[in-house]
Protein backbone atom coordinates (compact mmCIF):
# COMPACT_ATOMS: atom_id res chain seq x y z
CA UNK A 1 0.00 0.00 0.00
CA UNK A 2 1.64 3.23 -0.98
CA UNK A 3 1.96 5.60 1.45
CA UNK A 4 0.52 9.18 1.60
CA UNK A 5 2.72 12.50 1.00
CA UNK A 6 1.88 13.35 4.70
CA UNK A 7 2.86 9.93 5.88
CA UNK A 8 6.09 9.89 4.47
CA UNK A 9 6.74 13.61 5.68
CA UNK A 10 5.63 12.36 8.92
CA UNK A 11 8.12 9.27 8.89
CA UNK A 12 10.86 11.69 7.65
CA UNK A 13 10.40 13.99 11.08
CA UNK A 14 10.61 11.30 13.48
CA UNK A 15 13.96 9.98 11.64
CA UNK A 16 15.28 13.24 11.39
CA UNK A 17 14.34 14.04 15.29
CA UNK A 18 15.87 10.24 16.10
CA UNK A 19 19.32 11.30 14.39
CA UNK A 20 22.13 12.19 16.46
CA UNK A 21 23.35 15.82 15.87
CA UNK A 22 26.63 16.05 14.34
CA UNK A 23 29.33 17.61 15.91
CA UNK A 24 28.86 21.53 13.51
CA UNK A 25 25.28 21.56 14.65
CA UNK A 26 26.06 20.44 18.69
CA UNK A 27 29.35 23.61 18.97
CA UNK A 28 26.57 25.69 17.14
CA UNK A 29 23.59 25.16 19.82
CA UNK A 30 22.16 27.81 21.91
CA UNK A 31 22.55 26.01 24.39
CA UNK A 32 26.42 24.83 24.40
CA UNK A 33 27.23 28.46 23.54
CA UNK A 34 25.14 30.22 26.36
CA UNK A 35 22.97 31.94 23.89
CA UNK A 36 19.53 31.27 25.30
CA UNK A 37 16.96 33.67 25.62
CA UNK A 38 13.98 32.19 27.38
CA UNK A 39 11.10 33.80 29.65
CA UNK A 40 11.92 33.43 32.66
CA UNK A 41 9.68 34.56 35.84
CA UNK A 42 11.74 37.75 36.46
CA UNK A 43 11.60 38.36 32.63
CA UNK A 44 8.16 37.86 32.72
CA UNK A 45 7.81 40.22 35.95
CA UNK A 46 9.66 42.75 34.37
CA UNK A 47 7.71 42.98 30.96
CA UNK A 48 4.70 43.44 32.78
CA UNK A 49 6.69 46.27 34.35
CA UNK A 50 7.70 47.83 31.31
CA UNK A 51 4.71 47.26 29.37
CA UNK A 52 2.66 49.80 31.80
CA UNK A 53 5.59 51.81 31.46
CA UNK A 54 4.69 52.40 28.86
CA UNK A 55 1.22 52.69 28.43
CA UNK A 56 1.55 55.02 30.93
CA UNK A 57 4.20 57.15 29.24
CA UNK A 58 6.19 57.27 32.55
CA UNK A 59 9.68 58.72 32.17
CA UNK A 60 11.75 55.58 33.11
CA UNK A 61 12.17 52.85 35.69
CA UNK A 62 14.83 50.79 37.29
CA UNK A 63 15.87 47.27 37.76
CA UNK A 64 19.02 45.85 39.49
CA UNK A 65 20.55 42.53 40.05
CA UNK A 66 23.66 40.87 41.05
CA UNK A 67 25.93 39.44 38.89
CA UNK A 68 25.19 36.52 36.27
CA UNK A 69 21.87 36.90 37.17
CA UNK A 70 21.03 37.51 33.43
CA UNK A 71 20.58 41.08 32.79
CA UNK A 72 21.87 41.50 29.73
CA UNK A 73 20.31 38.30 28.19
CA UNK A 74 16.88 39.92 29.65
CA UNK A 75 17.22 42.85 28.11
CA UNK A 76 18.01 41.32 24.60
CA UNK A 77 14.10 39.32 25.44
CA UNK A 78 12.30 42.28 26.80
CA UNK A 79 13.53 44.41 23.66
CA UNK A 80 12.37 41.60 21.14
CA UNK A 81 8.68 41.41 23.31
CA UNK A 82 8.38 44.67 23.67
CA UNK A 83 8.72 45.39 20.16
CA UNK A 84 5.90 42.84 19.48
CA UNK A 85 3.66 44.69 21.73
CA UNK A 86 4.23 48.18 21.04
CA UNK A 87 5.68 47.90 17.13
CA UNK A 88 5.43 52.00 16.81
CA UNK A 89 8.12 52.53 19.45
CA UNK A 90 11.71 52.99 18.88
CA UNK A 91 13.87 50.94 20.91
CA UNK A 92 17.28 51.40 21.81
CA UNK A 93 19.72 49.51 24.09
CA UNK A 94 23.11 50.95 25.38
CA UNK A 95 25.15 50.02 27.12
CA UNK A 96 26.91 53.11 30.33
CA UNK A 97 30.52 52.52 30.09
CA UNK A 98 32.10 53.46 33.57
CA UNK A 99 35.21 56.43 32.81
CA UNK A 100 37.46 58.04 35.45
CA UNK A 101 36.52 61.50 34.42
CA UNK A 102 33.28 62.66 33.28
CA UNK A 103 33.04 63.81 29.74
CA UNK A 104 30.53 65.88 27.41
CA UNK A 105 31.65 64.63 24.39
CA UNK A 106 32.33 61.18 25.29
CA UNK A 107 28.95 60.40 26.78
CA UNK A 108 27.04 62.16 24.02
CA UNK A 109 28.78 59.89 21.29
CA UNK A 110 28.31 57.05 23.28
CA UNK A 111 24.28 58.00 23.40
CA UNK A 112 24.65 58.18 19.25
CA UNK A 113 26.32 54.30 19.18
CA UNK A 114 23.91 53.17 21.37
CA UNK A 115 21.33 54.43 19.10
CA UNK A 116 22.74 53.25 16.14
CA UNK A 117 23.62 56.53 14.65
CA UNK A 118 26.72 56.15 12.20
CA UNK A 119 27.99 59.69 12.84
CA UNK A 120 28.53 58.98 16.57
CA UNK A 121 31.90 60.35 16.64
CA UNK A 122 31.59 63.42 14.80
CA UNK A 123 31.92 66.97 16.23
CA UNK A 124 31.71 68.88 19.08
CA UNK A 125 29.77 68.20 22.14
CA UNK A 126 26.57 70.59 20.61
CA UNK A 127 26.81 69.09 17.32
CA UNK A 128 26.03 65.43 18.86
CA UNK A 129 23.37 66.37 21.26
CA UNK A 130 21.39 68.39 18.32
CA UNK A 131 22.47 64.89 16.20
CA UNK A 132 21.38 63.04 19.22
CA UNK A 133 17.62 64.90 19.77
CA UNK A 134 17.09 64.89 16.16
CA UNK A 135 17.62 61.91 15.27
CA UNK A 136 15.48 60.22 17.88
CA UNK A 137 12.04 62.21 17.50
CA UNK A 138 12.32 61.73 13.33
CA UNK A 139 12.73 57.96 14.46
CA UNK A 140 9.32 58.28 16.63
CA UNK A 141 7.69 60.39 14.09
CA UNK A 142 8.65 57.77 11.36
CA UNK A 143 6.72 55.38 13.12
CA UNK A 144 3.85 57.48 14.03
CA UNK A 145 5.10 57.43 17.91
CA UNK A 146 4.98 59.60 20.81
CA UNK A 147 7.19 57.42 22.43
CA UNK A 148 10.80 55.87 22.74
CA UNK A 149 12.31 53.47 25.28
CA UNK A 150 16.06 53.45 25.83
CA UNK A 151 17.73 50.32 27.99
CA UNK A 152 20.53 51.56 29.98
CA UNK A 153 22.59 48.35 30.44
CA UNK A 154 25.37 48.29 33.08
CA UNK A 155 23.46 51.56 34.63
CA UNK A 156 25.65 51.88 37.63
CA UNK A 157 28.61 52.83 35.60
CA UNK A 158 26.45 56.20 35.26
CA UNK A 159 26.23 58.84 38.06
CA UNK A 160 24.84 62.34 38.81
CA UNK A 161 26.15 64.06 35.60
CA UNK A 162 24.67 61.39 33.18
CA UNK A 163 21.34 61.10 34.66
CA UNK A 164 21.18 64.83 34.51
CA UNK A 165 21.92 65.14 31.04
CA UNK A 166 19.83 62.73 29.96
CA UNK A 167 17.33 64.35 31.11
CA UNK A 168 17.43 67.46 29.74
CA UNK A 169 17.47 65.35 26.20
CA UNK A 170 14.41 64.23 27.90
CA UNK A 171 12.54 67.41 28.69
CA UNK A 172 13.84 68.99 25.16
CA UNK A 173 12.14 65.80 23.05
CA UNK A 174 8.88 66.66 25.26
CA UNK A 175 8.53 70.10 24.95
CA UNK A 176 10.09 70.91 21.39
CA UNK A 177 8.71 67.74 19.35
CA UNK A 178 6.25 66.24 21.87
CA UNK A 179 7.73 62.64 22.35
CA UNK A 180 8.28 61.25 25.61
CA UNK A 181 11.61 59.42 26.50
CA UNK A 182 11.39 56.22 28.75
CA UNK A 183 14.33 55.27 30.66
CA UNK A 184 14.44 51.69 31.45
CA UNK A 185 18.03 51.37 33.66
CA UNK A 186 19.05 47.80 34.53
CA UNK A 187 22.42 47.39 36.78
CA UNK A 188 24.21 46.09 39.69
CA UNK A 189 23.01 46.34 43.34
CA UNK A 190 25.18 50.14 43.41
CA UNK A 191 22.05 50.91 42.20
CA UNK A 192 20.52 51.82 45.36
CA UNK A 193 23.83 53.44 46.50
CA UNK A 194 23.12 55.81 43.69
CA UNK A 195 19.79 56.64 44.31
CA UNK A 196 20.91 56.66 47.90
CA UNK A 197 23.06 59.41 46.70
CA UNK A 198 20.87 61.08 44.63
CA UNK A 199 18.56 61.73 47.56
CA UNK A 200 21.57 63.28 49.76
CA UNK A 201 22.09 65.74 47.46
CA UNK A 202 18.69 66.55 47.01
CA UNK A 203 18.28 65.48 43.41
CA UNK A 204 14.30 64.37 43.17
CA UNK A 205 13.86 65.42 40.08
CA UNK A 206 16.86 62.95 39.25
CA UNK A 207 15.26 60.17 40.86
CA UNK A 208 11.37 60.72 40.28
CA UNK A 209 12.73 60.45 36.52
CA UNK A 210 14.81 57.66 36.58
CA UNK A 211 14.34 55.82 39.80
CA UNK A 212 11.02 56.45 41.95
CA UNK A 213 11.11 52.51 41.70
CA UNK A 214 13.51 50.16 42.44
CA UNK A 215 12.66 46.73 41.33
CA UNK A 216 14.42 43.75 42.36
CA UNK A 217 15.40 41.45 39.22
CA UNK A 218 15.54 38.02 40.86
CA UNK A 219 17.07 35.01 40.01
CA UNK A 220 15.22 31.45 40.51
CA UNK A 221 14.01 31.27 44.04
CA UNK A 222 11.81 28.31 44.41
CA UNK A 223 11.75 24.79 43.03
CA UNK A 224 8.89 25.52 40.74
CA UNK A 225 10.26 28.65 39.12
CA UNK A 226 13.17 25.97 38.27
CA UNK A 227 10.77 23.43 36.51
CA UNK A 228 8.56 25.95 34.99
CA UNK A 229 12.42 27.42 33.61
CA UNK A 230 13.41 24.37 32.46
CA UNK A 231 10.19 23.13 30.58
CA UNK A 232 11.29 26.24 28.44
CA UNK A 233 13.90 23.63 27.00
CA UNK A 234 11.31 21.24 25.96
CA UNK A 235 8.94 24.04 24.24
CA UNK A 236 9.50 23.87 20.54
CA UNK A 237 7.23 27.50 20.45
CA UNK A 238 10.02 28.90 22.77
CA UNK A 239 13.31 26.92 22.26
CA UNK A 240 12.85 25.91 18.83
CA UNK A 241 16.20 24.83 17.34
CA UNK A 242 16.94 24.74 14.27
CA UNK A 243 14.63 27.01 13.09
CA UNK A 244 11.45 25.81 11.12
CA UNK A 245 12.44 22.08 12.64
CA UNK A 246 10.21 22.34 15.30
CA UNK A 247 12.35 20.69 17.48
CA UNK A 248 12.88 22.14 20.91
CA UNK A 249 16.03 22.23 22.54
CA UNK A 250 16.24 19.36 24.62
CA UNK A 251 14.91 16.94 21.63
CA UNK A 252 17.79 18.26 19.47
CA UNK A 253 20.26 17.66 22.31
CA UNK A 254 19.14 14.17 23.60
CA UNK A 255 16.71 12.88 20.81
CA UNK A 256 16.56 9.32 21.73
CA UNK A 257 15.64 10.09 25.51
CA UNK A 258 13.39 13.19 23.94
CA UNK A 259 11.40 10.04 21.88
CA UNK A 260 11.04 7.69 24.83
CA UNK A 261 9.65 10.50 27.22
CA UNK A 262 12.02 11.94 28.93
CA UNK A 263 12.18 15.86 29.59
CA UNK A 264 14.71 18.45 30.91
CA UNK A 265 12.03 19.85 33.48
CA UNK A 266 11.95 16.09 35.00
CA UNK A 267 15.24 16.94 36.06
CA UNK A 268 14.23 19.88 38.16
CA UNK A 269 14.29 18.73 41.51
CA UNK A 270 17.70 17.06 41.08
CA UNK A 271 19.45 20.34 40.36
CA UNK A 272 17.47 22.43 42.88
CA UNK A 273 18.69 20.02 45.20
CA UNK A 274 22.03 20.44 44.38
CA UNK A 275 21.93 24.33 44.45
CA UNK A 276 20.57 23.80 47.67
CA UNK A 277 23.51 21.76 48.99
CA UNK A 278 25.73 23.99 47.22
CA UNK A 279 24.73 26.63 49.78
CA UNK A 280 24.51 25.14 52.74
CA UNK A 281 27.73 26.03 53.98
CA UNK A 282 26.65 29.88 53.26
CA UNK A 283 23.83 30.56 55.09
CA UNK A 284 21.25 28.42 52.86
CA UNK A 285 19.27 28.83 48.84
CA UNK A 286 17.10 32.04 48.62
CA UNK A 287 17.60 32.27 45.03
CA UNK A 288 20.04 31.49 42.24
CA UNK A 289 21.09 33.58 39.19
CA UNK A 290 19.95 32.33 35.66
CA UNK A 291 23.44 31.75 34.10
CA UNK A 292 24.51 29.46 36.84
CA UNK A 293 21.06 27.73 35.77
CA UNK A 294 21.83 28.29 32.09
CA UNK A 295 25.58 26.77 32.61
CA UNK A 296 24.51 24.14 34.87
CA UNK A 297 22.06 22.99 32.51
CA UNK A 298 24.77 23.44 30.07
CA UNK A 299 27.02 21.18 31.61
CA UNK A 300 24.42 18.24 31.70
CA UNK A 301 23.89 18.51 27.94
CA UNK A 302 27.58 18.00 27.66
CA UNK A 303 28.15 15.03 29.38
CA UNK A 304 24.98 12.85 28.04
CA UNK A 305 24.92 14.03 24.71
CA UNK A 306 27.69 11.28 23.80
CA UNK A 307 25.48 8.84 25.72
CA UNK A 308 22.12 9.85 24.54
CA UNK A 309 19.88 6.57 25.03
CA UNK A 310 16.02 5.77 25.79
CA UNK A 311 15.29 5.58 29.16
CA UNK A 312 17.73 8.37 30.11
CA UNK A 313 17.78 10.51 33.05
CA UNK A 314 20.35 12.31 35.51
CA UNK A 315 21.12 11.19 38.35
CA UNK A 316 22.25 13.45 41.66
CA UNK A 317 25.95 13.16 40.80
CA UNK A 318 25.59 13.80 37.37
CA UNK A 319 24.20 17.31 38.76
CA UNK A 320 26.16 17.96 41.61
CA UNK A 321 29.24 17.49 38.26
CA UNK A 322 27.44 20.36 36.76
CA UNK A 323 27.16 22.19 39.39
CA UNK A 324 30.26 22.25 40.27
CA UNK A 325 31.49 23.07 36.95
CA UNK A 326 29.12 25.71 37.00
CA UNK A 327 31.17 27.92 39.38
CA UNK A 328 27.96 28.38 41.55
CA UNK A 329 28.96 27.13 44.88
CA UNK A 330 32.63 29.57 44.30
CA UNK A 331 30.56 32.77 43.81
CA UNK A 332 28.47 32.62 46.77
CA UNK A 333 29.67 35.60 49.53
CA UNK A 334 31.99 36.92 46.92
CA UNK A 335 29.65 37.73 43.91
CA UNK A 336 26.62 37.59 46.05
CA UNK A 337 24.84 36.61 48.88
CA UNK A 338 21.94 34.09 48.33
Amino acid sequence: MNQSAEQQAVQLRQAVSMAPPSVAEIAAHPVLRSQIRLPTPAIRMAFDVLANTALQRAPGCCFHAHPRFGKTSAIEVLVQQLAQTFPDTPIYSISAVWHPRFSELVFMGELLSGCTHVMSAVGKFEARRTRLINFLWTQAKARGSDRILIFIDEAQNWQEPQLTMLRDIANELALHHQVQLIAVLFGAPELAALRTALVQSNRIDLIGRFMIQLYVFRGITCLEEQITTMSFYDNAEVSEYPAGSGRCYSEFLLPQAYASGWRLQQEGPRLWEQFRLAAQASGGLGEVGMLWVADSIRHFFLDHIEFDHPGLAGTAKSWASAVARAGFKDSLGVTYFS
